[in-house]
């Protein structure tokens, strides 16, 4: 059986998609099949954000500003229902969010 997929529809700053898939692919540089390797990144980039939270680190969310590409990806719906869990109580837009998540996997945070 397996797990369920929600698509997110993500609007980031141009080049931002760019840099998972380029992190993807070296991350997955020795597989076979890479398949799968973007919505992985973001997977991990999500849950590495979500983690830090559930830890009770601060962490801030600059506002995103400029021009944005709408982006669709694929990530496990339970990961969905706990990044949409963490929006309001933060009162938070999907975009910072993912925006945040995703510049900390591509540049961690000292000490993290």
């Amino acid at each position: 059986m397996t797990a369920t997929t929600e698509k997110l529809g993500l609007f980031l700053p141009q080049g931002r998609h760019e840099q998972m898939v380029q992190a993807a692919a070296e991350r997955l540089s020795g597989r076979k099949t890479p398949r799968g390797g973007v919505r992985l990144v973001y997977e991990q980039a999500f849950n590495d954000l979500l983690e830090a939270l559930d830890a009770g680190q601060l962490v801030a969310f600059p506002a995103v500003r400029g021009a944005k590409h709408r982006i669709s990806v694929r990530v496990s719906g339970l990961l969905c229902a706990r990044i949409r869990g963490r929006l309001d109580p933060l009162n938070l837009k999907l975009t910072d969010f993912a925006s945040t998540a995703i510049v900390r996997f591509l540049h961690p945070p000292e000490g993290a």
